[in-house]
């Protein structure tokens, strides 16, 4: 063949390529497509980076960042990813580390609306209507607090999306690659969120109809699924292996612990392999909460109402609206991506599902997948208005979106609840001022007010000689009766005391003394 022949096949096959990345929908976005996700990002940092805690926080907040900074053991299921990350991250020098958690945090949650503005870009939404709909999403509450307030549902959310984005892309482009990073990233977001699991097989079904349209032979299709499956079973044994070597009684910060010293149903970690392996199995599976798992149809009911009431759909008329708005969404994007409905629906059932089957409502009622599902799916509705290739009028009118969907956002800022101010910890641990506290003080405090005593005890002091008993009111006296001469504190100056005992106020806690000292 001469040159000038193969120079020809050459550009042919250039140009076929190209046709094949055209009709897949994924060519490269411009500048003019990027540009909007940037203005979107650095506006919505600027209004959350000065309003995040300055340190530690209280509760399940403050316990993942004591966890990260000390590669402790959070509370169940023991987060071991997220800790992990973190603690990499804290030791970042000069800076505090609980502040480094709520930053990485909050870059989680902006990364899932990156991630959501992108989906509904690549499903044929103008970019600059897709960055107006991402920043308009913080107005949402559960966005907004979990975007300032450091938790595992940003992160979990920022995963999952991750896994939907790239699972999305090899339905589109094929390559093998990004099937296993979708479900590497699924497996991390079920290892430390276990409820991710109910949207599984949706996932499942997405990746076999993306697989199929390949059509792969017997054996690359039987091999990439086995390498699927490894992707998605690694997490979980690395979180595994994280709490075996991580459960020990001289850990910086283990919960297993702390949660045994009051309750002592747990075999002690000295007992044995066996032992350990029961410790092990009733952190990773959540077995402390239980008890908030199962329902009733009437309490399914009355979920199902709490859950309407939290999207906020403003009445009867607007809930029909937007119900058909998500509708018409899932049947374009059905349409343009068979599975792009399948990943969308995996979020939405999953949350569903584990709100109605899990007796608990706030926070630890996780509606961030639904949110970003049902997001995506509403601003593909109106794609065929503000599409893509939009210009002139229509083009004006997607940018003007976004300029007041940022100025709305600044201007709006400062109205919203002060999540970051109430979790934050700080003034209480200045007033309590761990580091001049008494020597081989006990101080007896309930889950809201332990992890930061903790995180003052642990990173920002020097204090071991200190004990600190994280339990229930009801059982701080049978858990200090062997303390000897050791001065005890408590959190709590509301709780009810045996008759011969007294409490004084010391700072910000209470001194438990003898009614009868002399």
């Amino acid at each position: 063949m001469s040159a000038a022949a193969q120079s020809e096949e050459s550009s042919n096959a250039a140009a076929a390529t190209s046709a094949v990345d055209d009709r897949t929908g994924w060519p490269r976005l411009g500048w003019s497509e990027r540009l909007p996700i940037v203005i979107a990002v650095l506006v919505l940092a600027a209004v959350t980076v000065p309003r995040l805690p300055p340190g530690v926080c209280y509760g399940d907040s403050g316990d993942l960042q004591l966890a990260a900074a000390t590669l402790g053991i959070a509370h169940p299921p023991g987060y071991t990813g997220y800790v992990t990350l973190g603690f990499v991250l804290t030791r970042m020098p000069g800076v505090d580390p609980a502040y480094v958690v709520s930053l990485a945090c909050l870059a989680a949650g902006l990364a899932a609306i990156v991630l959501c503005v992108l989906m509904q870009v690549r499903l044929g939404l103008n970019a600059w209507a897709a960055a107006a709909i991402g920043v308009g999403l913080t107005a949402v509450p559960r966005v907004w607090q979990n975007l300032l307030v450091p938790e595992v549902y940003a992160p979990s959310l920022a995963l999952l999306a991750g896994s939907v984005y790239l699972s999305f892309k090899y339905a589109r482009v094929g390559k093998r690659r990004d099937l296993l990073l979708a479900a590497l990233l699924f497996g991390v977001a079920a290892a430390n969120r276990p409820p991710v699991l109910l949207a599984l097989p949706f996932f499942a079904v997405a990746w076999w109809l993306a697989q199929r349209r390949r059509e792969l032979s017997w054996w690359r299709a039987t091999r990439s699924a086995l390498l699927v499956v490894g992707c998605l079973v690694l997490p979980s044994l690395y979180a595994l292996v994280f709490l075996w070597l991580r459960d020990t009684s001289t850990a910086a910060y283990n919960y297993i612990e702390q949660y045994n010293a009051e309750v002592g149903e747990l075999p002690a970690v000295t007992d044995g392999p066996r032992a350990r392996f029961d410790r092990i199995a009733w952190q990773a599976t959540g077995r402390q909460y239980r008890q908030f798992v199962g329902s009733n149809w009437r309490a399914v009911q009355g979920k199902l109402r709490w859950l309407t009431d939290e999207l906020e759909p403003g009445g009867t008329v607007a809930s029909v609206l937007a119900l058909a708005i998500v509708l018409i969404g899932g049947v374009i994007a059905a349409r343009r991506c068979r599975e792009s409905v399948w990943l969308l629906g995996g979020m939405v059932v999953q949350t569903v599902i584990f709100v109605c089957g899990y007796r608990i409502y706030g926070q630890a009622a996780d509606l961030l997948p639904l949110i970003w599902a049902v997001t995506v799916a509403a601003g593909v509705a109106l794609s065929p208005l503000l599409s893509r290739e939009t210009k002139g009028g229509r083009r004006v009118a997607a940018v003007s979106l976004l300029v007041v969907a940022c100025v709305w956002t600044a201007v709006r800022a400062g109205d919203r609840p002060d999540e970051a101010r109430n979790a934050d910890a700080t003034p209480y641990l200045a007033a309590v001022d761990l580091g001049s506290f008494p020597a081989d003080a006990v101080i007896c405090s309930s889950w809201g007010q332990s992890p930061p005593l903790w995180y003052a005890r642990k990173v920002l002091t020097d204090r071991d000689d200190i004990r600190i008993i994280n339990a229930e009111a009801k059982n701080w006296l049978a858990m200090v009766a062997d303390v000897g001469d050791r001065p005890v504190f408590v959190t709590d100056g509301r709780v009810r005391l045996p008759e011969g005992y007294e409490l004084t106020p010391f700072r910000k806690l209470w001194r438990l003394e003898s009614a009868n000292a002399d």
